[in-house]
């Protein structure tokens, strides 16, 4: 590949930031991190491994945010410190890492092919930083943002950072926002194939203007990571929505879809990166078992999920870095094709038999 096949909407497997060496950075105020893999500081396990090291306990990898928020809201003033502490620290991990990315000799040091070097040559010129991700929800965002601005004060030069509402939700709102900008209105399903949950929800757009998001449901992801148990997943949870976004005489629904995967030809990339590569060639049987399962064609549309995340957090020309089970990268540049409007408030309600409290985004 070359410099100019870089482009920042349509990112395969080398604009990857986990493998990304952190730099000089990773050592300020004591973190101790510099010469470290993304990954190995900046990740689901990575932040796991750093909360159980100052002693938290009763934590579940797959609900890790929720329970560090529980924590530093407890009673107990000890384990509220060490879990404010955590996120912190992991916060401080961050900057580093965005510290590295800013820095214009990284793409030369660390880049192995040219779009690779213009990938990470790409972070030196965005005008903002955006954080989202579910390792930001709740009560861990303003922390972990607090961490990344006390870096920001050692390592000058990582720029404006900001984290936006509901973090974990991000890759959804942003499929949300590529639905269709047809004139009049439209319901469509929006989901998020994440590597701890998959989210859907319907979407409803008035003209050019993204109105609701309700009957949201989360689901674990396949406990069979091969393509059968990702079809029957994936196919299950997207019905579901469909029966949910479907009206009686309706037919045919506008489905995108966010995948923890890069997008090849419109489709998940098989490149043994993830487990949802499996429905590259499996995407006809999976528009045959929605039909079948409820009676209505799906249109599907799918997205990799940092670009999907990059649209609901960004503003133009900003990038986007989703901090969840691995790292994830996505950019909103100038002059890309035009996105469904939100509104400052706008209403995400759950499914009754997930949660019945609707919030808003604000």
């Amino acid at each position: 590949m070359t410099a100019t096949s870089f482009r920042p909407r349509e990112l395969t497997s080398e604009a990857s930031l986990n493998h990304v060496v952190l730099g000089p950075a990773g050592g300020i105020g004591g973190i101790g991190v510099e010469g470290w893999l993304a990954e190995d500081a900046c990740s689901l396990n990575a932040l796991y491994t750093l909360a159980t090291g100052r002693g938290l306990r009763g934590l579940r990898r797959d609900h890790l945010a929720d329970d560090l928020a529980a924590a530093v809201a407890s009673p107990d003033a000890e384990a509220a410190r060490s879990a404010a502490g955590v996120l912190h620290t992991f916060g401080m991990r961050l900057g580093a890492l965005i510290a590295t990315l800013r820095d214009p000799a990284t793409a030369d040091r660390q880049g192995t092919t040219s779009y690779h070097r213009a990938f990470l040559a790409r972070w030196t010129t965005v005008g903002g930083i955006w954080l989202a991700g579910g390792l930001l929800a709740g009560r861990c965002g303003p922390l972990v943002l607090e961490g990344v601005e006390a870096a920001a004060a050692l390592a000058p030069g990582i720029g404006p950072v900001a984290v936006p509402s509901r973090p974990e939700l991000a890759p959804l709102i942003g499929a949300a926002r590529h639905a269709s900008t047809d004139s009049g209105e439209e319901t469509a399903v929006v989901a998020d194939l994440g590597h701890t949950r998959i989210k859907t929800a319907v979407a409803e757009r008035h003209g050019r203007t993204l109105r609701r998001l309700h009957r949201v449901r989360a689901r674990p992801t396949p406990r069979r990571p091969d393509g059968d148990g990702v079809e029957a997943a994936v196919g299950a949870a997207l019905a579901q929505a469909v029966r949910d976004a479907a009206g009686s005489t309706s037919d045919r629904v506008r489905v995108v879809v966010s995948v923890a995967s890069f997008v090849r030809d419109g489709l998940p990339a098989d490149d043994g990166q993830g487990i949802y590569g499996h429905l590259t060639e499996r995407a006809p049987a999976l528009r045959r078992r929605i039909r079948s399962a409820t009676g209505v064609s799906a249109d599907l549309r799918y997205l990799h999920d940092g670009t999907a995340a990059a649209a609901a957090a960004g503003a133009a020309d900003s990038a986007t870095i989703t901090a969840g089970t691995w790292l994830g990268a996505g950019f909103l540049p100038e002059g890309g094709p035009p996105l469904l409007t939100v509104p400052h408030h706008l209403s995400i309600a759950w499914a009754d038999d997930t949660d019945t409290s609707p919030t808003t985004l604000r």
